[in-house]
């Protein structure tokens, strides 16, 4: 399933000449291309035209006049423009008079996923889109959503994914819809003939994101735990992660907690944090509970040994894996070091 709207041209041959893709789900606005291809090859019983244009190196004016251009083959063509929203208003004039006279054989798809839906419709060239069911948005799915969402993935490639063990591949691996649809594949792959993907399974054989397993490590840190922590580090490192990008994710994941101890100082809502922070609502509860295990004066310690191990990752002719070790141990001692400093 791409998008209902999308769907619903496809099956019944009124697929618009122009369409605006927006939103910031990039996986599902990859897959409504993906799907619109093949729905334009299906109408020409042979193979498409399709031009990928970026909005950063071609002006509007130059695709509109590619797209009036039929193709030589006679079949139609489809034209992707990516970043359409950093167009400025005057640089986006020339689309209405297309819009007054698209061509037939072109299908015109303007990519932008910075714009929000109050935008579009504002927007007199968006609305006008929205008003012929050519605007389609695509947005992050909330956390509640995402079981049901797992659910029908599987029934599309013939298996049942019970409630218990979609929440189950939400944990292990967080809520990117990339990331769980890879997961969901190699698990499908792996069950053959049987139908039904269980819990247990999931446990065995999937794998965890690097977002998820960054969100494990500072767990480990919390509570205290640097055995599980250096576990966790390698598995990272097993991933392919880079050093510097591990101590990147790492303190970007720390300094999330900080602020989100200022804001529970603040009494700040939930929904007030998880807009002044990007994330999901779902994402900033799992952070309260995490920031729970931390002091102020602690995160800020945290951060600063990290910036001291990203001098010496850069400077220092020792393997990266033994500093990573290091600032880990730095930051989650064990328990004899412990108390041995509070001795002191």
């Amino acid at each position: 399933m791409s998008h209902p709207i999308l769907e619903r041209h496809l099956k019944k041959q009124t697929l618009r000449p122009v369409y605006l893709f927006y939103g910031e789900e990039e996986f599902l606005l990859r897959r409504a291309l993906e799907r619109l291809q093949t729905g334009l090859r299906a109408d020409d019983q042979q193979q498409s035209e399709k031009h990928i244009l970026e909005a950063e190196d071609t002006s509007l004016a130059e695709v509109l006049s590619q797209a009036r251009v039929p193709s030589l083959w006679g079949t139609r063509q489809l034209i992707v423009l990516y970043n359409a929203d950093r167009y400025k208003a005057a640089e986006l004039k020339p689309l209405g008079s297309y819009l007054d006279a698209p061509t037939p054989q072109t299908c015109l798809v303007l990519v932008a996923p910075g714009l929000k839906f109050k935008e579009v419709e504002r927007h007199p060239y968006w609305r006008r889109l929205q008003e012929q069911e050519a605007a389609l948005g695509f947005f992050r799915l909330k956390e509640a959503a995402l079981p049901r969402w797992l659910e029908q993935e599987a029934r599309r490639q013939g298996k049942v994914l019970p409630p218990a063990a979609a929440q189950r591949l939400i944990e292990t691996v967080g809520d990117n819809l990339l990331e769980l649809a890879q997961e969901l594949e190699k698990l499908v792959l792996y069950m053959g003939a049987e139908k039904t993907i269980t819990a247990p399974l999931v446990s065995q054989l999937t794998c965890a994101s690097r977002s998820f397993t960054i969100f494990a490590l500072v767990d480990a840190l919390g509570q205290r735990r640097p055995e599980q922590a250096l576990q966790i580090l390698k598995r990272l490192l097993e991933l392919g992660e880079p050093p510097l990008k591990i101590l990147v994710m790492l303190a970007r994941q720390l300094r999330l907690l900080l602020r989100l101890q200022d804001y529970q100082d603040a009494a700040t809502p939930v929904e007030e944090q998880a807009r002044r922070l990007g994330l999901p609502r779902g994402i900033v509860l799992k952070l309260q509970r995490q920031a729970a295990h931390f002091r102020v004066a602690e995160l800020r310690s945290h951060l600063f040994n990290l910036h001291r191990a990203d001098q010496g990752l850069k400077t220092s002719p020792l393997p990266p894996r033994l500093w990573l070790e290091k600032v880990i141990l730095e930051l989650c001692p064990p328990v004899p070091f412990r108390n041995q400093r509070l001795g002191n």
